[in-house]
């Protein structure tokens, strides 16, 4: 899961800028639902700097 949103993200970044706004308009609504199904990680910095880098590898899920 978080190697794909990386995926995504860097393709977000990368695409057009139209492009990238309709690919955010159908992954925000998947981020809203993770955040809503995950917990805060307090230890994800402390992991690595890896997991510091974005908000989706600092979450807590079920694997």
């Amino acid at each position: 899961m978080l190697y794909q949103r990386d995926v995504l993200g860097d393709a977000m970044r990368r695409l057009p800028t139209a492009a990238s706004r309709e690919l955010r308009r159908v992954v925000d609504p998947l981020d809203e639902e993770f955040l809503r199904k995950t917990l805060p990680d307090p230890r994800a910095a402390e992991l690595s700097p890896w997991h510091a880098q974005a908000w989706w590898r600092q979450r807590i899920r079920e694997r």
